[in-house]
């Protein structure tokens, strides 16, 4: 008898420029799996700080888990900041329960790249224990179990949750240690 496996929407947030490469061997890899690229795919730097984290906000709605591609620039990327951030914040609508949601689970996927920029508040939650975290090479065995687990961890741990970092406000280079 066959054991049913688990659909798991997923929001996962990259480097566009660099990063576009690995999300097509991702959804390759991970067939089982529902995965919705639902990343922001304009500059909305011209609008308000709170109309963008609503439509960030409506993005993860329908997503149980975050899953971020941990590339050589994703650490200095304001909008992938924005979008775990948003993704570690539940949210109760005040009359339409069905535009509630639960905060996500949190996956990093380390790419195979020479070096990686992990995000400041995606480590604060590895190092908190409610984010796990992966290899590229290991994706094909570990991914939906990884992903199982994120999803367990958002309903069972969520007071392991370290959202308490300010929202970054613009992407940064990093040059001989000093931001820029």
């Amino acid at each position: 008898m066959a054991i049913e496996k688990k659909i798991r929407n997923c929001f996962v947030s990259y480097h566009h420029e660099r990063d576009q490469k690995y999300i097509s061997k991702l959804r390759k890899v991970i067939t089982q799996m529902k995965v919705a690229d639902y990343s922001l795919k304009d500059d909305l730097g011209h609008l308000t700080d709170e109309t963008i984290y609503k439509k960030v906000r409506e993005k993860m709605r329908r997503s149980s888990v975050t899953v971020v591609l941990i590339g050589e620039r994703t650490g200095h990327r304001k909008w992938i900041d924005w979008e775990i951030w948003a993704s570690l914040r539940g949210y109760t609508h005040p009359y339409d329960p069905y535009k509630s949601f639960k905060p996500n689970g949190l996956l990093g996927i380390f790419l195979p790249v020479e070096s990686h920029s992990i995000p400041n508040r995606l480590q604060d939650n590895i190092d908190s224990g409610f984010a796990v975290s992966i290899k590229w090479e290991n994706l094909e065995r570990d991914f939906e179990s990884k992903v199982n687990y994120t999803y367990w961890n958002r309903t069972n741990v969520p007071r392991k949750i370290d959202n308490s970092r300010e929202r970054m406000e613009e992407d940064y280079w990093d040059f001989l240690g000093f931001r820029i």
